[in-house]
């Protein structure tokens, strides 16, 4: 007679139990709500940190990816505040140089046409817009002393365009028509708009002199997507208007240049030559013109960013191998002198302007991207920003480096993560996750996302592995180019090897093997469905 009873109460336990045990692991929709800080700018006065925190798009919003708010955190620490929400998003933020407001770029909801520059007060207050351009800006800088915003501004678009946009044409048809980019300048309390590059050079990102005088930017002969990868440079011009003058002609990719704070130096990240995959070296030359030096050489790693410490001195973040790494490098002798690494995984740095205190983002191997702040000489970094409380206390895979010989004897490194509850001596079944590029890395932090479920596939006894083949970043330029003139060669042997080494180590069910991943990860997921399965 109480049977029934019984069982029903044991019914009720156990749901109870599996509902208790399911909001402890990572979903699908779980992944994709998780927030992370993107970018950050420290106050030059080093007293707050500003940054932009993912918020993702429900169902009822619009098509696109993640917004971008703007948050702000004391350095002290304290609890953080929200400057600007969703549905509105911003991007390249900055402060004015006196620390008292913030500027960025946003198009905000139901009030503006086009893409502006605004600023806010960092004591409260509302925005103020710093520009009135007539078509969207995509980029811009603040002038050193705060009064004016240099910013690039597109071209009007071909009569036919505009009018299939006003139809709702909203596709982007790559280099099916040429509007050129142009960088203008406008006075930052409201003013005339005026041109600054007075030649037909595409521009892509700018900076300012450090006396205010003149304009850095990065740009192209013709606004075509692969003008843009493989054949710009850096440009200098002044900033009243003129013509602008190629710093240096280089072959192959490279990104913006910097002036050193006395003037007498340009530096950049590029590559070594035409078929060099990625803008991993550090070059430094005279500003007044000269062969520029190339500060890495043969070095095994990627420069990531980089930050003049002072007239002598650059600041580089490097990938090493799974690593991140903040180097300082010499002017005088080229040496490397390591300052931060190991913990966490940072991206580029913000530095006061003493130079004494640096913010990042930073990740680690079970929580996404949040707020680091720390000493330039002083670890570990201190967390100023908890996006996603609701991970403390859920159970991750444990995650590692490790290392095997791939074809022709190379050493190939990856990241594995084992299932939550690991017992050695267990075979799993084996999920690989293989990243696109190929010129990219994957590091030991946080490594899922919506379409990498990492640790979803960890939480539900799967075992990953994310290697880091022939091809990719983080061991140098030889390895980078490794896979030239032998796609899915060499590089797949790579991979494949990856898989035997974990079924010698007894670590994997050999015959429950399964390959995922993006853009050129797809490429080689296709590859492993076919050919290898």
């Amino acid at each position: 007679m109480h049977y029934p009873k019984t069982v029903y109460t044991l019914a009720l336990l156990l749901t109870l139990l599996l509902q208790n045990i399911l909001a402890q692991q990572l979903t699908p929709e779980s992944v994709v709500a998780l927030r992370s800080v993107r970018s950050v700018a420290l106050q030059p006065q080093g007293n707050y940190v500003a940054y932009t925190l993912t918020a993702a798009r429900t169902e009822a919003d619009a098509p696109g990816g993640a917004y971008l708010e703007l948050w702000v955190v004391p350095v002290k620490g304290g609890e953080a505040r929200a400057y600007v929400r969703k549905p509105n998003s911003v991007s390249r933020i900055a402060w004015s140089p006196d620390g008292r407001m913030i500027t960025y770029l946003s198009k905000r909801k139901d009030l503006d046409a086009r893409r502006q520059v605004y600023a806010i007060p960092v004591d409260g207050g509302e925005s103020r817009q710093l520009t009135r351009a007539p078509r969207d800006v995509s980029k811009y800088a603040l002038s050193p002393d705060g009064k004016r915003v240099a910013f690039i501004m597109e071209d009007e678009m071909p009569e036919a365009i505009a009018k299939a946009q006003k139809r709702g044409f909203d596709q982007e048809v790559q280099d099916t028509w040429q509007v050129i980019d142009r960088i203008y300048v406008a006075d930052a309390a409201g003013g005339k708009i005026e041109l600054v590059s007075q030649n037909d050079v595409h521009a892509l990102d700018l900076t300012w002199s450090p006396d205010g005088t003149q304009i850095i930017f990065r740009g192209s002969e013709r606004p075509f997507v692969d003008d843009d990868y493989m054949h710009s440079d850096n440009y200098i011009v002044s900033a009243g208007g003129g013509t602008a003058k190629k710093i240096v002609d280089t072959d192959g990719k490279l990104e913006l240049a910097q002036m050193s704070p006395d003037g007498r130096h340009v530096a950049w990240l590029g590559a070594v030559s035409y078929n060099d995959p990625y803008p991993h070296s550090l070059f430094v030359m005279p500003a007044e013109g000269g062969t520029p030096r190339n500060l890495l050489g043969d070095y095994e790693g990627t420069g990531e960013f980089f930050h003049w410490k002072d007239a002598r001195t650059l600041l580089l973040v490097m990938s090493e191998n799974t690593t991140r790494n903040l180097y300082e490098v010499s002017l005088d002798d080229g040496r490397f002198k390591k300052v931060l690494g190991g913990g966490v995984i940072f991206d580029d740095i913000s530095l006061s302007t003493d130079r004494k205190l640096l913010a990042t983002s930073a990740s680690t191997a079970v929580h996404p991207d949040e707020v680091f702040v720390g000493a330039l000489k002083a670890q570990p970094l201190r967390r100023l920003t908890d996006s996603n409380p609701q991970l403390a206390g859920m159970a991750f895979g444990e995650q590692e480096t490790v290392t095997w010989e791939g074809a022709d004897g190379w050493s190939i490194s990856g990241i594995l993560v084992k299932p939550v509850g690991y017992r050695s001596g267990t075979r799993y079944p084996l999920q690989v996750q293989v990243h696109g590029g190929p010129e990219a890395v994957r590091l030991d932090g946080w490594n899922t996302g919506y379409n990498r479920l990492v640790q979803l596939l960890a939480q539900r006894g799967i075992m990953v592995l994310i290697p880091n083949y022939r091809g990719s970043t983080g061991k140098g330029v030889a390895f980078a180019r490794g896979d030239q003139r032998d796609m899915m060669g060499k590089e797949f042997e790579d991979i494949l090897a990856g898989i035997d080494y974990l079924d010698q180590q007894g670590m994997i069910d050999p015959q429950r093997v399964g390959i995922g991943g993006g853009s050129y990860g797809g490429y080689a997921a296709a590859w492993g469905a076919t050919r290898h399965s």
